[in-house]
């Protein structure tokens, strides 16, 4: 009987006025990795590579959570805008090694919301830091302030991409709570999937066992076949099948 996978979730990271901080994760990513088959493993924020490295031992598979926004001096030479929310050091410094030496042991690591971004940064793209302020013909709404916060909207997907085989899909309803996204896809990644006013919805890497930055929040719509998918894909890739 085929072993189980285990797969890595890093945990988002919360500080208090005492500089003390928690681990936080949503039971949606959780119950999406379960029911395409793996098994979840939390991965807290730590500054140590070493204890990196043991994550990356133990576990087959990655998925990069969504959060908070990461300092646009991380990818870029601009100004950080008012918008820009701050997250914990922490936090930041831990997804970007955890992305950066999941990507160099070329194991499966799926990249949700914050963790799309987290995961081009870490490969060397850049990021739109709010939609709304900095691109032109913005007509997509793509996060709301108030419930449901999120927008339900289309998506064209790259006929002959690897998220196409997975979707089996030109076309995809998603759900969206962003004001961020990639701006330039890293060295030998590409964009596939884009939104009605032209914001990269997909990244995916055609030479890795499995990489795929996915901009909306599958987890939260996983009762969906469709958006189950991409979690079983990464289940069978970390499983050691072929995700497409």
């Amino acid at each position: 009987m085929q072993t189980k996978p285990y797969i890595g979730l890093n945990a988002g990271v919360s500080m208090n006025d005492k500089g003390k901080h928690s681990y936080s994760i949503g039971g949606r990513y959780t119950n999406a990795v379960t029911k395409a088959g793996g098994i979840p493993v939390v991965l807290p924020a730590t500054k140590e590579i070493n204890i990196i490295e043991k994550y990356l031992d133990l576990i087959n598979g990655l998925v990069l959570i969504g959060g908070p926004d990461l300092d646009p001096k991380l990818y870029s030479n601009e100004v950080k805008l008012p918008t820009t929310s701050k997250t914990p050091l922490l936090r930041q410094e831990f997804d970007l090694a955890l992305a950066r030496l999941a990507l160099e042991r070329d194991l499966p690591v799926m990249g949700i919301c914050m963790g799309c971004q987290v995961l081009c940064v870490a490969a060397g793209g850049t990021l739109i830091q709010d939609i709304q302020y900095q691109v032109e013909g913005y007509s997509q709404r793509h996060y709301r302030k108030i419930a449901p916060y999120y927008p339900l909207h289309n998506i064209e997907i790259v006929p002959d991409s690897i998220l196409h085989g997975i979707i089996g899909k030109t076309r995809l309803e998603v759900n969206s709570a962003h004001h961020q996204s990639v701006k330039t896809p890293p060295h030998g990644f590409r964009a596939v999937a884009f939104s009605e006013d032209k914001i990269i919805e997909c990244i995916e890497h055609p030479k890795k066992r499995f990489a795929l930055g996915i901009q909306w929040h599958p987890e939260a719509i996983h009762d969906r076949p469709e958006q189950l998918s991409l979690f079983k894909a990464l289940v069978q890739a970390s499983s050691g099948g072929d995700s497409s």
